[in-house]
């Protein structure tokens, strides 16, 4: 009877150990096989000892989509017309304010400006 349970014990960690096997992305078969006939505990060990095949066969195809996704969003923005905006230059002042200042100094000194006048006109350029 206790042969029994055994062999029961035996052929269910060996499931466990396929079942954890086809989950990483290996042969669930081969490893059960493995397990029954040499040992559940080295079948475990092998299983978790070698890659991963599932969770990289998932990493590429997300890394797979997001490649696309950046090409396609390269290709939209290649694509679209270029559009070149265009300002025109900004005019440079004709005389500088030093120059505006002794037109106005002149025109005063002439007496077509008062001393006021003067004043306003030479604190609207200073500001």
């Amino acid at each position: 009877m206790g042969g029994f349970f055994f062999f029961l014990f035996w052929t269910l960690c060996a499931f466990g150990v396929a079942y954890l096997a086809a989950g990483r992305g290996r042969s669930g078969l081969g490893f059960f096989l493995l397990s029954f006939f040499m040992s559940p505990i080295l079948g475990l060990i092998v299983v978790l000892v070698m890659r991963n095949l599932a969770e990289e066969q998932r990493k590429e195809a997300q890394i797979r989509r997001e490649h696309e996704a950046h090409l396609e969003s390269i290709r939209a923005i290649a694509s679209k017309p270029e559009t070149v905006v265009v300002t025109p230059p900004k005019q440079q002042p004709s005389a500088s304010v030093a120059d505006e200042i002794k037109k106005l100094a002149e025109l005063k000194e002439a007496g077509l400006l008062t001393e006021e006048e003067f004043a306003v006109q030479k604190s609207k350029l200073l500001t």
